[in-house]
């Protein structure tokens, strides 16, 4: 895409309007600032803001983002470029390796997984027949549309909700056979959360949310703030470590959420819909940070979305349909633009009614 392009498109299509640039930000719930700098080429508006935009200079999307008007007769060839270009633009097209450690240890192993729940009229049943495995290192997606199971999923793996068949083991323990005493324990010990809301404490600075974890998993005293000050450092968050959850944004707020996850050290990272509550910058920042914790300190993430662009950062991706895993992908020697790709044409056809488990 050419941003200079795109802003002095968007400053023409404002002036035929007649919408000064304070009127616009105005409406838009924006900074005169942003809008100077989209007019100057020097930024793009985020993802949130282009229908909207687009609904006040009375443009498509399409010509948002190509910087001019398109003709009915280039529509069709124009989309495509656009889509592309934003695609490569967001993924970027950087050649990925998949590991090739002749015996990668098993994480966590789904048998047979199966929940029903009951009432006295009804039986509804949310997960069917589930089975799976998680290598050490990688970084597995779960996608699925609303009501297919992801969150219910998700909650038996962190031990909030029990399955009503089958067998989850973490590093060959049955979790399932643990008491409800020892659950807690297992969870702190074993497991690390991020979600889209960030769940850290506002009362607390960020280097104490993350001293909170490491103090619970009783760690050494003296241990703790090497290990706070390595993670700040990777996650660049140094700067921010004595300010309060409340006084940085949401992008800072998640990567000191992933600080306080992989500082214990746990088998499994849970992270459910991350990116929800992100602009689109914040939200690449974080997916490559994600990507940089598995191959970095060798973390384990599994993460639910329903977004085939952060799906797109994973090494592998299961796809959940009314219950069931109706496909897999792994991602092999290809850039994420090429297994977006894949990832969008397996959506097609799952939508379609194929199912297929490569």
């Amino acid at each position: 895409m050419d941003q200079k392009k795109i802003g002095s498109f968007i400053a023409a299509r404002r002036k035929d309007i007649c919408l000064t640039q304070s009127q616009l930000a105005e409406k838009l719930g924006i900074t005169d600032k942003a809008v100077s700098k989209w007019e100057n080429g020097k930024s793009m508006p985020d993802l949130s803001l282009f229908r909207p935009l687009c609904g006040l200079l009375q443009i498509t999307l399409n010509e948002l983002l190509s910087g001019e008007f398109i003709s009915d007769e280039n529509l069709k060839e124009k989309s495509d470029q656009v889509l592309f270009d934003v695609v490569t633009n967001w993924l970027g097209t950087d050649q990925w390796e998949r590991k090739t450690q002749a015996s990668v240890p098993v994480v966590l192993k789904l048998k047979h997984i199966c929940r029903r729940y009951e009432t006295e009229s009804t039986s509804t049943t949310a997960l069917k027949d589930v089975s799976f495995t998680v290598a050490k290192g990688n970084f597995v997606g779960i996608m699925g549309a609303s009501g297919s199971g992801k969150t219910t999923l998700l909650n038996i793996i962190a031990t909030m909700d029990k399955a009503t068949n089958g067998q989850i083991e973490l590093n060959g323990q049955n979790v399932g056979a643990l008491s409800e005493n020892d659950l807690a324990r297992f969870r702190r010990e074993h497991l690390g959360f991020i979600f889209q809301e960030y769940n850290l404490l506002d009362t607390l600075t960020v280097y104490e949310n993350i001293a909170l974890a490491l103090t619970l998993k009783q760690l050494p005293k003296e241990n703790i703030n090497p290990t706070i000050l390595d993670l700040a450092a990777q996650l660049e968050i140094s700067e921010i470590l004595h300010k309060f959850p409340y006084e940085i944004s949401g992008g800072q707020r998640q990567r000191c959420a992933c600080a306080r996850a992989i500082a214990t050290n746990p088998d499994l990272i849970l992270a459910d819909e991350p990116t929800g509550a992100l602009d689109s910058v914040s939200a690449k920042q974080l997916l490559e940070t994600f990507v940089m914790l598995c191959r970095k300190y060798d973390a384990t993430i599994l993460m639910v979305t329903h977004d085939a662009l952060s799906a797109s950062y994973c090494d592998s991706i299961l796809f959940l349909q009314d219950g069931e895993i109706k496909a897999s992908l792994v991602r092999e020697q290809e850039n994420k633009h090429a297994f977006f790709s894949k990832i969008l044409e397996t959506m097609g056809k799952i939508a379609g009614g194929v199912t297929y488990v490569p």
